[in-house]
C-alpha cells in the first residue's frame, strides 16, 4: 500500500493476486469476468477499504455518467421539484446529478457550466435567466448535450420544456374578474425573468381584454419579505385607492401579502382577494389558503431529463422540440369567501 494511505488500484491487484487489467476488467466490464474472479477482487476491496476515483476515470474515458443541473433559483420549491423529478428520471437511467444554482448572477452560471464540463458531465440541464444566455451558448457550442428547463431554447437546434406562463397570467385574471374583482396590483420583484416577465404579460392582456383597471408594484425581493413590504404598501392607501385583488408573481410573495394585509386588519378574500403562482406546499401553509396556479413541475423536470437522455445516448428516434405545458388554477380561500 502506497505510503500515503491512500489505497490505489494496484493495491487491490496486488492482494488479489491479479493482473492491474484484470481488476480493471472487474471495476468496469465485470461481465466479461469469471464469478470466481470478481470475488477475489470484491474481498480485496473490502478489506482494504478501495475507493474508485470516478473522477480521474471520466478524464480518461471522457465520461462520467454525470448530468449538470444549472439553476437560477434552487431554493424555490417549484425548481426544488423539477430537480428532484429530473434526478429520479437520470438515476434510473444510471446517471448521476450535479446540481448548481446561479442565484441570478450571470459570472455564476458561466463558472457552473465550466466546473460541470470539467467535471466531464454528458448533458446539461439548464434554467437560464435572460442576461446568462451567452455563459450558456458556449457549453453549447462545444456539443455538450443541452435542454433548456423552464425556459426557451435559444434555437431550434436544442430541446426545451416549459409552462405557457402567458396563459398563466391569463388565467388569473380571468378567475379574479369572474369573482366581480375590478381593481388588481400585479405584484413582481426587482430582477427581470423572462417566466415572470411572460406571467405578467398574460395578466396585462387579460385586463386589457376585460377592461379592468390595473397597476403593477414592484416588491423588494420574489421572498416573502418583499410581499410583505408590498402588502404595507397596498395597505396604507385609503381603503378607496386600494385594489380589490392582487396577482402575485409567485406564491411566496403572495404569502408575504397575505401576511402584512392581516396584520393591518385587511381581510383577505373580502376586502382583497389574492391569487399567487406555483402551487408551492406553502399555499396550503398560507394564513388563507393559497388560490394560485399550479405549475407542471413534476412533468417539467421528468420530461426534460427524457429529452436529455435521449440526445445523450444517441437515440435514432429523437427530435428535437419545444414542449409547452400548461398550468392548473387550483382555488382555495384567498379568493374565494
Amino acid at each position: 500500500m502506497q505510503k500515503s494511505g491512500v489505497v490505489t488500484v494496484r493495491d487491490v491487484a496486488t492482494m488479489a493476486g491479479l493482473s492491474l487489467s484484470t481488476v480493471s476488467n472487474v471495476l468496469n466490464r465485470p461481465d466479461r469476468v469469471a464469478s470466481a474472479t470478481r470475488a477475489r477482487v470484491t474481498d480485496a476491496i473490502e478489506h482494504l477499504g478501495y475507493i474508485r476515483n470516478d473522477a480521474a476515470r471520466a478524464l480518461r474515458l471522457g465520461e462520467s455518467r454525470a448530468v449538470g443541473l444549472v439553476i437560477s433559483e434552487s431554493t424555490s420549491p417549484f425548481y426544488a421539484e423539477i430537480i428532484r423529478s429530473a434526478d429520479a428520471v437520470l438515476s434510473a437511467h444510471g446517471y448521476s446529478s450535479l446540481v448548481g444554482s446561479a442565484y441570478h448572477d450571470v459570472a455564476a452560471a458561466e463558472r457552473l457550466v465550466r466546473l460541470f464540463e470539467e467535471q466531464r458531465v454528458e448533458g446539461l440541464l439548464l434554467n437560464p435567466f435572460a442576461t446568462a444566455q451567452p455563459a450558456f451558448r458556449t457549453a453549447m457550442r462545444r456539443g455538450v448535450p443541452t435542454v433548456y428547463v423552464d425556459a426557451d431554447a435559444p434555437s431550434p437546434a436544442h430541446c426545451s420544456v416549459t409552462a405557457d406562463h402567458l396563459a398563466g397570467g391569463r388565467m388569473a385574471v380571468q378567475h379574479l374578474a369572474a369573482l366581480g374583482r375590478g381593481r388588481i396590483a400585479l405584484v413582481r420583484g426587482p430582477v427581470h425573468l423572462t417566466q415572470i416577465a411572460r406571467r405578467m404579460d398574460g395578466a396585462r392582456a387579460a385586463c386589457e381584454e376585460l377592461g379592468i383597471a390595473y397597476e403593477e408594484v414592484v416588491a423588494s425581493t420574489y421572498f416573502v419579505r418583499g410581499g410583505v413590504n408590498a402588502g404595507e404598501v397596498i395597505a396604507s392607501r385609503p381603503a378607496a385607492k386600494r385594489p380589490d385583488a392582487i396577482f402575485a408573481a409567485n406564491d411566496i410573495l403572495a404569502m408575504g401579502i397575505i401576511t402584512s394585509l392581516a396584520e393591518r386588519g385587511i381581510r383577505v378574500p373580502d376586502d382583497i382577494a389574492v391569487i399567487g403562482y406555483d402551487d408551492t406546499d406553502f399555499a396550503l401553509a398560507a394564513r388563507v389558503p393559497l388560490t394560485t396556479l399550479r405549475q407542471p413541475a413534476t412533468e417539467i423536470g421528468a420530461r426534460a431529463a427524457a429529452l436529455l437522455l435521449e440526445e445523450i445516448e444517441d437515440d435514432p428516434h429523437h427530435q428535437h422540440e419545444a414542449t409547452v405545458l400548461l398550468p392548473e388554477l387550483i382555488v382555495r380561500g384567498s379568493t374565494l369567501p
